[in-house]
């Protein structure tokens, strides 16, 4: 069982990875006026994001422990957080304060959550 579950872990966090870099090239096309590969990229990281719960949901169930049940309410806002600063990036409807907000939202649900992920869950 504890080797499953070390396979979901370590898929967990490679898919985080992916996505963390997806979502700053798509940030960062947008930025730039590339809006098709941030489309493409986009769409990619909509799948990552699929992965994510999968394997997230797997490793509550595998492991019900109070931290990792906030840990994926957490990284739920962080998913949140991500598609809509994408998505707002894309329409150009991402201006002024609300892209403050919204960023600063994303830096510190990333730190919250790698805190514990790595941290608290070990």
């Amino acid at each position: 069982m504890l080797g499953s579950y070390d396979m979901f872990l370590h898929s967990h966090s490679l898919f985080w990875l992916v996505s963390v870099v997806l979502f700053v090239l798509i940030a960062v096309f947008y930025r730039s006026g590339r809006a098709k590969p941030a489309k493409i990229m986009h769409m990619v990281l909509r799948v990552f994001y699929i992965l994510l719960l999968i394997t997230g949901i797997a490793m509550i169930i595998m492991n019900p422990y109070w931290a990792t049940v906030v840990k994926g309410m957490l990284a739920f806002w962080l998913i949140f957080v991500m598609e809509l600063i994408a998505t707002r990036s894309g329409k150009g409807t991402l201006q002024g304060t609300q892209k403050t907000v919204f960023w600063i939202q994303f830096i510190v649900a990333l730190v919250v959550v790698l805190i514990f992920g790595f941290v608290v869950t070990g």
